[in-house]
């Protein structure tokens, strides 16, 4: 995540997921806050009046939501902590450390740090929100700034195995090295097989203007909204949402 992407089409998505998936549940957003980049215009996307199509198709979905984030751009800097001041919804608290930082202990620091807040607000679900997924093969060969692009399998495993957390829910990216079919399928079988039965896996694919998809991990005595209802949502003509069907499902 980073600060430049506040509001945009990209939140709306991720918080309509949450909204709708676990109404009523205390849920912890971790941020993994990553400093602004100035190479590309990602997150123009943004759900304001002035942006009046995107807007349009979000307020049909829900108005009040929308609303939230059209006061979110009335403010002259975009930063994540808007959405405190301008809440989507209720019962959500918002981790929000840079996760690059000084020391080569920074980021073992910030990872405990993150796990005691979710411990404080007994958070059930834990939302992860890296700027662009799961920590690739090449992670090792990145940079110690370039790997806070990215959550870690280790840091992943720490968030799942918190007693009180029942679903983890991460944002992933799509690259262009394959189909973006053949990307879910491989998050869903790279988690399945990493956790042996000790989790039900589902993949949820945003569709609107920047496609990306969501890894969901669910322990078995986690329950929610079914997710399949979520393809309900229509932004113009299409889906907002689908829920990922492979031989695994």
């Amino acid at each position: 995540m980073q600060n430049r992407y506040t509001g945009d089409i990209g939140d709306f998505g991720k918080f309509l997921l949450l909204k709708h998936l676990f109404a009523g549940e205390t849920i912890a957003l971790i941020w993994y806050l990553y400093p602004d980049e100035i190479h590309n215009t990602d997150g123009s996307h943004t759900v304001e009046e002035r942006n009046a199509n995107v807007y349009r198709h979000c307020f049909a979905i829900d108005a009040a939501m929308s609303e939230c984030f059209n006061a979110i751009h009335q403010h002259s800097k975009r930063h994540v902590t808007l959405f405190e001041t301008h809440p989507p919804l209720a019962k959500v608290h918002y981790f929000k450390e840079a996760v690059v930082g000084e020391g080569a202990e920074y980021r073992k620091d910030w990872l405990t740090r993150a796990l005691a807040f979710i411990r404080k607000h007994h958070a059930r679900v834990v939302c992860l929100d890296p700027d662009n997924g799961v920590e690739p093969a090449s992670m090792q060969q990145l940079s110690i700034h370039k790997q806070g692009k990215y959550a870690s399998y280790a840091e992943i495993e720490a968030f799942f195995e918190l007693e009180e957390v029942a679903h983890l829910l991460i944002y992933q990216h799509f690259h262009r090295q394959c189909s973006h079919e053949l990307q879910m399928q491989k998050a869903k079988e790279r988690f399945e097989n990493l956790y042996e039965g000790r989790l039900h896996v589902t993949i949820i694919r945003h569709n609107p203007v920047q496609a990306r998809f969501y890894i969901m991990l669910s322990k078995p005595e986690g329950c929610c909204a079914d997710p399949l209802a979520l393809e309900g949502f229509r932004y113009g003509a299409k889906a907002f949402f689908s829920v990922f069907q492979s031989e695994l499902t």
